[in-house]
C-alpha cells in the first residue's frame, strides 16, 4: 500500500514534454475564424505577362474563415489597358496582313476561391517589431470581360495562386496574392484565321484586408 500512494504522486507530477508546454507559435495577434474580411485594392492589381497590354486596376474582395485553416473567397477587379509597346518582333507578311497574334484587353476579373493557409508564423525584425504572418494556397473558378477576338465578351475558367498576410493588429492586415487566371473559352487570331486556345492571365494584388466580427476564440 505504502509504494502504490507513493506511486501515484510520482504519475500526477509527471513533468509534460516540451511539445505540450510551448506551442511553435503563441501569444496569437489576431484570429480568423468565424471571422469576415474586406481586402482594398486601390489600383494595385498588376498584370505580369502581357506582352501587349499592361493592365493596371483595383477592386475588392470578401473572405468568410470557416477556422484558421480554411475560408472562401470571392473577388472583382477592374483593369485599365496600357499599351505595353513589345510587338516590335512581329512582323507584316507579304500581303499586308499583321503576323501579331490576338491580344485581349481585359478589363472585368472575377474569381470564387476556397483557400487553405496551413502556415502560421511570426517575424522579428531588429529584435524589436515583431510581424504576425500567414500564407495560403487557393484554387477555384473565374471569369474574364473585356476585348476577346469576337468584340467584346466574357470568357470563363479557373484560377490557381498562392497568397500571404502580414497582421499590423487584429483589424488590418496587408495581403498579397500571386494568381493565374486560364481562360478556357477564348480564341486567338492569326491574320483571318482563329483557332481556341488557353490563355493565361497572371495577376499579383496587393491590397489592405479589414477584419469584422468577434470571431471564436483561440484554444
Amino acid at each position: 500500500m505504502l509504494v502504490v500512494a507513493l506511486a501515484a504522486p510520482a504519475r500526477a507530477d509527471k513533468p509534460k514534454s516540451l511539445k505540450d508546454r510551448i506551442k511553435s507559435v503563441s501569444n496569437r495577434m489576431y484570429v480568423k475564424s468565424g471571422r469576415l474580411e474586406l481586402t482594398i485594392l486601390p489600383m494595385t492589381s498588376i498584370s505580369l505577362n502581357d506582352a501587349f497590354y499592361q493592365k493596371l486596376g483595383g477592386g475588392l474582395g470578401f473572405a468568410y474563415h470557416f477556422s484558421e485553416m480554411f475560408s472562401a473567397q470571392a473577388m472583382v477587379t477592374y483593369s485599365l489597358n496600357l499599351d505595353a509597346d513589345h510587338a516590335s518582333s512581329y512582323t507584316i507578311s507579304p500581303e499586308g496582313e499583321s503576323t501579331i497574334p490576338y491580344a485581349g484587353k481585359r478589363t472585368f476579373l472575377a474569381s470564387a476561391d476556397f483557400c487553405w493557409s496551413p502556415i502560421y508564423g511570426k517575424i522579428s525584425l531588429a529584435a524589436e517589431w515583431v510581424m504576425h504572418f500567414d500564407t495560403y494556397i487557393m484554387a477555384g473558378l473565374g471569369g474574364i470581360g473585356g476585348e476577346q477576338a469576337e468584340g467584346s465578351s466574357f470568357g470563363f475558367g479557373m484560377d490557381i495562386g498562392l497568397g500571404a498576410r502580414l497582421f499590423f493588429n487584429r483589424t488590418f492586415a496587408i495581403k498579397l496574392e500571386l494568381k493565374d487566371y486560364m481562360i478556357f473559352t477564348d480564341k486567338v487570331s492569326f491574320g483571318e484565321i482563329e483557332k481556341s486556345d488557353v490563355q493565361h492571365q497572371l495577376l499579383f494584388n496587393l491590397g489592405l484586408s479589414i477584419f469584422f466580427l468577434d470571431g471564436d476564440e483561440e484554444d
